[in-house]
């Protein structure tokens, strides 16, 4: 095996607040060649997800990391090197890499890139865990059914958009809360959804009491702090269910906010399920079957928020934790080949 370089971003400090450059540290190294059973794959797209900043702060089930430790991310990869009979060398892998160009993997977690006609990016998107965060959630808890009224936040992004465009395809009406007007157009136009709210510059409150009269029966929350509790508090219907997805608000927080009023939750009766993604393993043939067929029918819409080179990816995640992507984040480390 030829001398292979490796590039990591590392963390250089646990951030406080809103990530920023300085908490990230480039460094290299020089991979090992795989031994027996293992295999040596070459990231291809990064993904960065808002769980990562959970991470960083050691408020993830993985636990807390180290200063000095590879950035967590998942990325599509492929096979360079192979000495496990499973895998081959030019397959396309999807896989925990964290932030690196290289990873020797034994195969432990490891699912083979299946995107049909979709980009390989979609292996991270719509059909990856975002897009099966918001399929086992609907099909699964959230018990969704036809003629029910569905309300998601972040809707434009990964999770979000998913959410609205599985609704609507099983018959349910689609709600959305966003962070633009830009995004919240594209939720509306190419997603699909009924609505879509600007949280900027919209009266959440008012919007909400004019288009959801009789409150949601699923309200599927990513973002926590001050949209949820005006969703708890006020427009919930009788039996709702609410889904707890993510809660990017307050990541960035050095304390936990608050917490809100869940009287009304006893009055209309609901239930709140506290949703996390690998307890549901067991669905994802089953969800990328269903989501390949709507992509080939074209009732899959999403987009991309894209760029290229691995020392890009702390810009790229600082954008992400400020609100500012549009679109599924990912870093193309493909292209500097």
């Amino acid at each position: 095996m030829k001398n292979i370089e490796n590039r990591q971003i590392r963390l250089k400090r646990v951030p406080s607040g809103v990530p920023e450059l300085k908490d990230f540290e480039l460094s290299r190294c020089h991979m090992e060649e795989p031994l027996e059973g293992y295999f040596l794959a070459k990231t291809l797209i990064l993904s960065l997800d808002p769980y990562i900043r959970a991470v960083m702060s050691g408020r993830h089930f993985y636990g807390v990391p180290a200063v000095g430790d590879i950035v967590r991310a998942r990325s599509v990869a492929r096979v360079e090197v192979s000495r496990n009979k499973s895998y081959r060398e030019g397959d396309l892998v999807l896989l925990e890499t964290g932030l690196q160009d290289y990873i020797i993997s034994d195969g432990h977690g490891v699912h083979a890139v299946d995107t049909g006609s979709a980009p390989i990016s979609a292996a991270l998107g719509v059909m990856g865990m975002p897009g099966l965060t918001a399929y086992a959630a609907l099909f699964g808890p959230a018990q969704m059914q036809a003629g029910e009224t569905i309300l998601v936040s972040a809707a434009s992004g990964a999770v979000g958009c998913m959410v609205g465009q599985i609704a609507k395809l099983n018959g349910c009406l689609a709600y959305g809360i966003a962070g633009s007007k830009q995004k919240c157009d594209w939720v509306v136009n190419e997603a699909g959804f009924d609505g879509c709210f600007d949280r900027k510059l919209d009266n959440i409150d008012m919007r909400l009491a004019e288009n959801l009269s009789d409150g949601a029966n699923i309200f599927f929350d990513n973002t926590g702090g001050d949209l949820q509790e005006i969703v708890l508090t006020r427009h919930l219907a009788d039996n709702s269910r609410i889904i707890l997805s993510g809660l990017i608000s307050q990541y960035n927080s050095v304390s936990p906010p608050p917490g809100p009023n869940l009287g009304n939750l006893v009055k209309v009766r609901a239930t709140v399920f506290g949703f996390v993604v690998y307890d549901f393993e067991h669905m994802r043939e089953k969800f990328l079957t269903d989501v390949k067929g709507w992509y080939d029918s074209g009732d899959i819409a999403f987009n991309e928020d894209v760029t290229v080179g691995l020392e890009t990816a702390p810009s790229q995640f600082i954008k992400l934790m400020r609100g500012e992507n549009f679109g599924k984040t990912l870093v193309d480390t493909q292209s500097e080949e």
